[in-house]
C-alpha cells in the first residue's frame, strides 16, 4: 500500500507541475485581479497541493505505519488539499476573495508567532501592514467588507466538508465524498490529537490515504480546468 500511495502522489505532483495558466483562463484572470496584492490563486493552490502530496509521499514511505503519526500525515494532506479546492470554488471574484482571506490569515498566524517569539516591533508592524494591505485589496473587490468577517475564515472542518461536496460523486469509487471525506478527516483528527476512540471504531471504511489522494486529485483537476482558456 505504501509504495502505491507514494507512486500516486508522485504522479499527481507531475501533473501539477505541468499546469500552465493560459491567457484568458479563469486562473489567469484571477491572478491578474490579485496582482496588486502580491498573491496568486495559482501559486497558493500549488503550494497547498504540494503540501498535501508531500505528506502523502512520506506516509507512503513509512514501511511500519505508526499508529498516530501515519494518520496525522494523511489528515494534513486532506486538510491542505481541501483548502485548495475551497479556494477554487465559485466565480473568479469569490476565488480572489478567498485567496486574499487565506493570505490574511497567514499574516494573522505569522503575527502570533512573532509575538510568541518576542520579535521586535518592526517585524510585528510589517505583519500588521501586510494584513491591512490584503484587507484593502479585498475591499476593492467587495466594498464595505467588514474586517471581522474577513478575519473569521471558515474552520478546517467546514472547508473539508465543502471539499467533499465539491468533488465528483464517483470520486471515491463507491462511498459518497460528500460524507466520506469529512468522516475520515474526523477520525484522523482523533489520532492527530491522541484520542482513544478512533482505534475502537471498526475499520470498514475505505483506506484514508485513498481519500486524501482523491481530494488532491480533485484539486489538481480543478486547477487544470481553471487554467484552460475558454
Amino acid at each position: 500500500m505504501g509504495e502505491r500511495v507514494s507512486t500516486a502522489a508522485g504522479e499527481l505532483a507531475r501533473r501539477l507541475g505541468r499546469i500552465e495558466t493560459a491567457p484568458g483562463s479563469d486562473a489567469e484572470v484571477a491572478d491578474r485581479m490579485l496582482r496588486a496584492s502580491g498573491l496568486s490563486l495559482h501559486g497558493t493552490v500549488v503550494q497547498l497541493v504540494r503540501s498535501a502530496l508531500d505528506h502523502l509521499d512520506l506516509a507512503g514511505r513509512d514501511v511500519d505505519a505508526h499508529e498516530f503519526a501515519h494518520p496525522t500525515l494523511i489528515r494534513s494532506a486532506i486538510t491542505t488539499a481541501s483548502t485548495a479546492l475551497w479556494l477554487m470554488a465559485g466565480p473568479v471574484d469569490e476565488q480572489c476573495c478567498r485567496t486574499l482571506q487565506f493570505g490574511y490569515r497567514d499574516q494573522v498566524y505569522r503575527r502570533q508567532y512573532l509575538e510568541a517569539s518576542r520579535a521586535g516591533p518592526g517585524a510585528c508592524a510589517a505583519a500588521d501592514m501586510r494584513r491591512a494591505e490584503l484587507l484593502a485589496a479585498a475591499r476593492a473587490l467587495r466594498p464595505g467588507l467588514g474586517e471581522r468577517r474577513f478575519h473569521a475564515i471558515d474552520s478546517d472542518s467546514f472547508i473539508v466538508a465543502q471539499a467533499g461536496l465539491l468533488m465528483p460523486p464517483d470520486a471515491l469509487g463507491g462511498p459518497d465524498p460528500a460524507t466520506e471525506v469529512l468522516a475520515q478527516w474526523n477520525r484522523l483528527s482523533a489520532y492527530a490529537h491522541g484520542r482513544s476512540w478512533a482505534a475502537a471504531e471498526p475499520g470498514d471504511r475505505m483506506d484514508c490515504a485513498d481519500v486524501a489522494l482523491a481530494v488532491a486529485g480533485a484539486a489538481v483537476s480543478r486547477l487544470e480546468k481553471l487554467s484552460v482558456a475558454p
